[in-house]
This record gives structure tokens, sequence and C-alpha cells, in this order.
């Protein structure tokens, strides 16, 4: 019998083909998870670390750019079904608020054009995605169930509005003759995003309250359910800080007001969050593994603690720093524990493949 790899045993470019064509859809929460704990770290006045996750966030985005391409390509079927999955879909607006994230982390580095580039990509992805996932699925089959595939992967659509307009509003921040034009859509874009999350978080919580959910369905994306919430106060506080067009001044106390409620009903949410944890992997016995999803529970993390601490600043609310302070270092822990993981699967995979 001739020497060689066993003809059933799956060799490591088909493994890696398999892997593409399955690839999470909401992989560059990895992106704004990074992104957005690179700026708390910058707030916080921690900048080695915090250019340090520049340069990973940066480099993850370029690979995913290309493995996304690459599945586009080699895989449309895929991508397809994805697209027409309602658990799934709303992954793709990841792009989205990773483009805008690194934006304006790019913007307070002093990369006006690299920040516009980034910012002009996820405002188009917005557009693009806006009109073909949610419309399409409410042109879809009318035979079609959605409600056991809600999730808190819905208001990635919010996360993903609130970070085109944080990204207006930071552009808006550096003058020039389009500050009021991209003010008036920074705060357009505000109000959108508040209003959709009102609307998807009242179809969530009437899907946990009316429906019930396992521990398999109770995923890490939920804690979206918090980082929408953060990143409408995070933008609030930048419109706070814009040079508004003067009729728009007069909405400032309702973005003071929304942004406030949010705040506290995000902080609400983080109790409730910690408990379904504890229920998946205690009581559910969910394996306490590496999974895509977990960037979904960084990224509010680090969103809170920067959202928290711009808008104290921004309302006159000093109290709220040490809070914002207290979770950015939350936040540097679960990113470094999360990133871990991911290390030990990609090992962990490695091994099997070569094994």
């Amino acid at each position: 019998m001739p020497h060689g790899r066993d003809p059933v045993t799956p060799t490591g470019t088909s493994v890696h083909r398999a892997a593409l064509a399955h690839l999470y859809p909401g992989y560059f929460a990895f992106v704004m998870a990074t992104g957005i704990v690179s700026t708390a770290a910058e707030i916080f006045r921690l900048e080695v670390f915090s250019l340090l996750l520049l340069a990973v966030a940066t480099a993850g985005y370029c690979v995913l750019v290309v493995l996304y391409a690459a599945r586009l390509f080699l895989h449309p079927q895929e991508v397809l079904q994805d697209a027409r999955t309602p658990g799934k879909t709303f992954g793709f607006f990841t792009f989205v608020a990773a483009s805008n994230v690194l934006a304006v982390r790019y913007f307070s580095a002093s990369d006006i054009h690299l920040s516009l580039l980034l910012g002009g990509v996820g405002t188009v992805a917005w557009l693009v995605l806006t009109y073909t996932i949610p419309v399409g699925l409410m042109l879809g089959r009318s035979d079609q169930r959605l409600g056991p595939s809600v999730n808190g992967s819905w208001l990635i659509w919010v996360v993903a509005t609130q970070s085109v307009s944080t990204i207006g509003s930071v552009l808006a921040g550096g003058g020039g003759p389009q500050a009021a034009l991209l003010a008036f859509l920074a705060t357009s874009y505000w109000a959108i995003g508040a209003v959709l999350y009102l609307v998807l978080i009242a179809i969530i919580m009437a899907r946990l309250l009316l429906s019930g959910t396992s521990a398999e369905e109770l995923t890490p994306t939920y804690w979206i359910s918090m980082g929408a919430t953060a990143i409408t106060v995070l933008a609030g506080a930048r419109l706070l800080a814009a040079p508004l067009p003067g009729p728009l001044m007069a909405f400032q106390p309702v973005v003071l007001g929304v942004s406030f409620m949010l705040w506290a009903f995000g902080s609400f949410w983080i109790p409730a969050l910690l408990l379904f944890g504890a229920w998946r992997y205690g009581h559910g016995g969910q394996p306490l593994s590496y999974e895509p999803a977990l960037w979904s529970m960084v990224f509010p993390m680090g969103m809170y603690a920067t959202a928290t601490d711009l808008f104290g600043k921004a309302a006159g609310l000093p109290w709220l720093s040490p809070i914002a302070l207290v979770a950015s270092y939350v936040a540097y822990v679960a990113w470094g524990a999360v990133f871990l993981a991911l290390l030990g699967s990609w090992l962990s995979r490695g091994l099997r493949i070569g094994g």
C-alpha cells in the first residue's frame, strides 16, 4: 500500500476551502472590538497599547477584506444563503461598523485621508446593505417565520447606522466648507439609529419574553443590546460637540436627553447579560470555547467605556469618568482573553490538520 495521507482524511487545502465557504458573516466584529478598545486606550492615555491595537485592527481589516472577497468569488451561493438567513444576515453590517470605527480612530491619529476613505466605504456599504438585507426580509416569502431567527445580531444594523453618524460628526468637527452638511447628515443618521434601536429592541425583548430561548440560542450577540445603546450615546456625544447648523441647535436637548436615557438603559442591560452568560455556560452546559461571536461581546464593553467617558464630558457629568475608567480595564481584559482564545483555536486547528 503506498504511503501518503488517508484518502478520507481532509487535506489542509480542503479544510481551508471549507472554512472559507462557511466563514462567519460577522467576523468584522473582531475589527470593531479591536478598534474601539484602541480608542478607549487612547482616551485613557495608554498610547503604546492603543497604537498596537490599531495595528492589529488594521491588519485584521485588510485580511478579512481579502477573505470575504475570495469567499464571494469562490463561494457565491454560500454568501447568498447567509444573506437570506435572518439569524445571520445582519452580520454583514459589521463591515460598515468596522470601517467607520477605524475611520474615527485614524482621524484622531491625524490621518485624515485614510479616515475619509474608510468613512466613505462604510457609508456606501451602509446604503447598499440597508436597502438589500432588511428590505429583502420585508419582501421575502410570506410563509417565512422570522420569530425563531430574531437575535441580538439584528442590532448590528443600529451599530452600523450610528457608526456613520459618528464619523460624520468627527469629520464635521474638523471644519471646512462641508462641515454643516456633514453635521446635518450625522444628526439624521443618529435619529435613524435611535428609532431603529427602539423598534428592534422591542422585537428582541418580545422574542425573549414571549417565546423564551435555549442556552444554545443565547449567543454572545445579545451583548449588542447594550453595545447598540453605547454607540448611540457615543454618536450623541459627538453631535453635542459638533458644529451643528443653526436650526439643528434646537435639536441638541433631544440628543442629550435620549442619549442619557439610552446610557441608563444600556447600563441596565449589563447585569442581565452577565446572567445570560452564566446561564448559557453554567446551567445550559454550553462549552466555554472560542467562537467568532465573542467579539460581539468585547465590542460593547469597549464602546460602553468610550461612550461613557465622552458623554460624561459633553453633558457635564464628571462622575461618569470613573465608571468609564473601570469599564475600559474590563474591556482590555476581555479583548485579551478572547484574542488568546482565538490564537488557541488557530493552534489547535493547525495541529489537527497537521496530524
